[in-house]
């Protein structure tokens, strides 16, 4: 039996910037904001990883950050893991791009040397992730690309706020400023379908990290 607390963090929200975290990065050709996005996909992902742990009768404990068109600092989301004693604590964004001509899925890490000792269990969970979120996006659509799990300093990562057993990462859940990425996730007649079927697969990774009960 998987046993263990999740932290799900939609990326972005509300108005205005609060603590490091802006209410919103990217937006889709058609108008939607990442914040939107990162939204459902979190309570997608929430239900999606209830529903694993009631079939498979593990005990999994899931928190969100937030659950409504609310902003938080970079610290106070990544603080509820600590409130909770989270195991995982997983951030979910979209990505854009200047040139508006980039496309994929990568998960970020906070990198050893910027003072983070769980470096390795990190990067196990970022892996797996990783693998789940794209190859999710390729069976809908090909020309999405590998960018692989990458070291970057995040405020929402920082050990500094998480719990200490806490394995932390972020996926980009692929470049929405792109047209064609806008209509595999948001106004094409599968939309809901992929964000479904994203969810599904960051549910299993989730689960996959947890420890044996």
């Amino acid at each position: 039996m998987k046993r263990g607390t999740v932290v799900l963090d939609a990326g972005h929200g509300g108005t205005e910037k609060i603590g490091g975290s802006s209410p919103n990065n990217a937006t889709s050709p058609s108008g939607v904001k990442e914040k939107d996005v990162t939204l459902d996909l979190v309570r997608k992902t929430r239900d999606a990883l209830r529903k694993l742990a009631t079939d498979g009768k593990h005990e999994v404990h899931i928190f969100l950050t937030r659950d409504d068109d609310t902003n938080l600092g970079l610290s106070d989301r990544a603080r509820l893991a600590r409130q909770t004693d989270a195991d995982l604590f997983l951030s979910i964004h979209c990505n854009a791009s200047d040139a508006h001509n980039a496309r994929g899925v990568e998960t970020l890490i906070r990198p050893r040397e910027h003072d983070n000792p769980n470096y390795d269990d990190d990067l196990a969970l970022a892996t797996t992730i990783q693998k789940a979120v794209f190859t999710a996006v390729q069976n809908r659509d090909p020309k999405t690309r590998d960018r692989r799990v990458k070291d970057q300093r995040l405020g929402v990562l920082n050990d500094a706020f998480l719990a200490k057993k806490t394995k932390a990462c972020l996926v980009e859940v692929e470049f929405i400023d792109r047209a064609d990425v806008d209509a595999l996730l948001n106004t094409g007649p599968n939309a809901t379908a992929v964000r479904t079927e994203i969810a599904e697969a960051l549910a299993g990774a989730l689960l996959a990290s947890l420890g044996e009960g």
